[in-house]
């Protein structure tokens, strides 16, 4: 009878250990988890903010190019258009001239 009762009482002290081991292998999955979670959310804001950084400086190089290019334009718009008043002048003063 003691043996029996023994016995007993050894399986429940292995059901205990074992249930507690389920326990403690449960909460240490999901402290896992929810480091591999915040990782993932950390690798992500980072990337996210690569892309942005990388989205950025290319906006400032298109910027600066087309930026450039109205310059350029104006230079030659400018350049175009004094040569059109010096050849209007020119026009005025031939005109002036034989007139006269």
């Amino acid at each position: 009878m003691n043996k029996i009762v023994e016995t007993e009482q050894q399986a429940q002290s292995m059901r205990t250990a074992a249930q507690n081991e389920a326990k403690a292998a449960q909460a240490e999955a999901l402290r896992q988890g929810k480091e591999l979670l915040e990782h993932a959310r950390k690798a992500g804001n980072e990337e996210a903010a690569k892309l942005i950084s990388q989205a950025e400086a290319e906006a400032q190089a298109l910027l600066a190019k087309s930026e450039q290019q109205a310059a350029e334009k104006a230079r030659r718009l400018r350049g175009d258009s004094e040569e059109k008043m010096r050849a209007a002048a020119r026009f005025v003063m031939e005109r002036i001239v034989d007139s006269v």
